[in-house]
């Protein structure tokens, strides 16, 4: 095994030295482990088990190194990077993640609440230092007191902006809530479906939540105003509804709140105009390296993501749009500060920008990348129809334009119609699709059709759409394996050459002509793509910081 101490693990080392040795030792390093953690998974042999990265995942029952293997060869898949198992540590392979020895005499229960209960108290940190609304919290932990429950501060899209102490007596959607900066998707899709929103808008006073399953809790909560504007709400885990004191409290609380929330949108908005404003300038390559340093992105890799909605204008209004783009932004923006804090957030015209930041020996920092990107998604109340492309990595802050380019090219790509799949790509994974729109591009602008020679004889004998073309279609894409080009055509493969026949006697293509064929599926290609864009896909070059 290799000794803990080498540099780029201290969230590991952090949680560990805070917990203490009586509970917890680090015994190996993992070249992930320096990533931060944001949840705990417990595995147990047999059980369905998700995990993801930033997971500290403990390995109930796992005590032999097959065992040991088989899990860490599945967090790797997962992207989890820390592994904690009960002393004694059977032996790893070199490649295994970071491993904490627990104390084999202590409950599995008590290691997932204290360590829990620390990556709580190490994200509250992140967040009042990263921001200025050290007051929230102070007011989230006044509410707490008054009315006997542990609450959260939520803005109006349901992004977390402060949580109270007492977590602990608390479900698991609320840990996932402030583990992830926002409510979960999923979450709040129920929510809407139970019309809580429309209840909490349409009063003044607390509202009761009832429970949702066997192990969730009750909630109470209270919109918070500034006259009719709603900013956002205060939201109390309870066993059943508080008494006519305790409502009256979080009553007079909500004003309070308001005044808070605002002040901290006054505060805030001037540095995050001027930090989005830098990162827009590194973005455009208007930036030199010294006052691109101003971001403390550091001077590793740096990844560029480019985030839109995979539909665009599909609300019927610009201003909407912008406004839920916005929203976007401004989860995005929550969440990175509590899991990735070398970033830095800029909302352009159509598009949301990342500039997420590596240490400089980080192994797979693209990888990384779009694993974050996947994680936001997942969580985020907002993902929506999102798709985002990820770009790079730039080594250095002049290549980072370049990189932002690419990032573009890929998101074209990714939103058009004919592109369908994960809503993460990274630009490798869109290369083939960028290059086609490019020829599409190239070819409109010298007036190249995508009907002439062999494509244009097989038109004339059949018409658009043809059975020929369409054969000729699956074959080509079918990388000439004829029997996998009947089968998805759902004919016979004698059928299949029998046409195969006819196009070489009508169109007179030569199927031994590599260029001949490689001309005649670019332009089916390209015909694909442009119809694609006939049906809502065009070629705006408005989505620019």
């Amino acid at each position: 095994m290799r000794k803990s101490g080498a540099p780029g693990n201290l969230p590991v080392r952090q949680l560990v030295d805070s917990i203490g040795p009586a509970l917890l030792r680090l015994v190996q390093d993992g070249t992930g482990s320096g990533g931060p953690l944001t949840d705990v998974a417990i595995h147990a042999p047999g059980a369905p088990t998700r995990f993801g990265p930033g997971c500290v995942v403990l390995g109930v029952g796992v005590t032999t190194e097959a065992e040991l293997r088989e899990l860490t060869a599945a967090m790797r898949q997962a992207g989890a990077e820390v592994l904690a198992v009960k002393a004694p540590v059977p032996p790893s392979a070199d490649d295994a993640p970071a491993i904490i020895e627990v104390n084999r005499d202590a409950s599995w229960m008590h290691v997932a609440t204290t360590v829990r209960e620390q990556l709580l108290a190490d994200a509250r940190t992140r967040v009042r230092s990263a921001d200025s609304g050290a007051e929230l919290f102070a007011l989230a932990n006044a509410v707490y007191e008054a009315v006997g429950a542990p609450v959260t501060i939520e803005d109006r899209f349901s992004a977390l902006v402060a949580w109270s102490q007492g977590q602990d007596r608390t479900d698991s959607e609320r840990i996932e809530t402030i583990l992830g900066r926002a409510v979960h998707q999923r979450t709040l899709a129920e929510q809407r479906e139970r019309q809580e929103f429309e209840r909490l808008h349409a009063s003044t006073e607390p509202v009761y939540m009832a429970a949702t399953g066997p192990d969730q809790l009750a909630r109470v909560a209270i919109a918070v105003r500034a006259g009719s504007d709603v900013l956002g709400y205060i939201w109390a885990a309870v066993t059943g509804p508080l008494d006519d004191a305790a409502t009256a409290r979080l009553r007079e609380f909500a004003p309070v709140v308001a005044l808070q929330l605002v002040g901290l949108r006054t505060e805030t908005s001037y540095a995050r105009r001027q930090r989005g404003e830098l990162a827009a300038a590194v973005l455009g390559g208007a930036v030199d390296p010294v006052e691109a340093s101003r971001l403390q992105l550091g001077s590793g890799p740096v990844c560029v993501l480019a985030a839109a909605p995979r539909s665009a204008g599909n609300t019927g209004s610009d201003a909407r749009d912008a406004a839920g783009l916005r929203r976007f932004a401004d989860t995005l923006e929550y969440f990175l500060a509590a899991v990735h804090p070398r970033s830095a957030v800029v909302a352009g015209t159509g598009v949301v920008y990342v500039l997420a930041a590596w240490p400089a020996e980080h192994a797979a920092p693209l990888e990384a990348a779009a694993a974050l990107a996947r994680d936001f998604l997942a969580r985020t109340p907002l993902a929506g129809d999102y798709v985002v492309a990820v770009g790079g990595p730039a080594e250095s802050t002049g290549r980072i334009a370049h990189v932002r380019a690419q990032a573009d090219a890929a998101l074209r790509a990714l939103r058009h119609p004919a592109v369908r799949g994960p809503v993460v790509r990274t630009v490798e994974d869109m290369a083939l699709s960028v290059l086609l729109l490019h020829l599409a591009d190239a070819s409109e602008e010298l007036g190249l059709t995508d009907t002439g020679g062999a494509l244009q004889r097989l038109r004339q004998e059949e018409g658009e759409d043809g059975p020929l073309a369409a054969t000729l279609a699956a074959y080509l894409a079918a990388a000439g394996a004829t029997d996998t080009a009947a089968e998805a055509l759902h004919i016979h493969p004698n059928t299949m050459r029998y046409r195969l026949r006819r196009i070489r006697e009508v169109s007179g293509l030569d199927f031994a002509d590599a260029d001949a064929m490689l001309l005649a599926h670019l332009r089916l290609r390209v015909r694909e793509l442009r119809t694609g864009a006939s049906q809502g896909f065009g070629r705006s070059r408005n989505d620019r910081v």
